[in-house]
């Protein structure tokens, strides 16, 4: 399998996981399973467009709304309201088991 199709299994595999802010606060399982389930690539430095290859399942809620969604808040909003991206990636590899190498999908 080429590493296109390994990442699109892996991104089916967090949206089958379901959202990971929900699931870390304890959001009623409702809410992480019948949502839409978007994948954030977590960003490094500044700007929007410096995209990383690790990647977090994030409802639409916890995506993209503006009182809630990491888009609408902005980064430090949003780390203040819940937790950082790379605390939500750790918490995600922790509860499914493994530990993801995010060196090999970036090459």
């Amino acid at each position: 399998m080429n590493k296109k199709a390994e990442m699109q299994k892996l991104y089916e595999s967090q949206k089958k996981f379901g959202c990971v802010v929900c699931r870390k606060f304890n959001i009623p399982k409702s809410s992480w399973t019948q949502n839409h389930i978007e994948i954030h690539h977590l960003r490094k430095g500044m700007g929007m467009g410096q995209k990383n290859i690790k990647c977090i399942p994030l409802c639409v809620h916890h995506h993209r709304e503006n009182k809630h969604g990491f888009h609408g808040l902005g980064r430090k909003a949003f780390e203040k309201q819940y937790c950082s991206e790379q605390e939500l990636l750790e918490f995600w590899e922790n509860t499914i088991g493994m530990c993801v190498n995010w060196d090999f999908w970036g090459k």
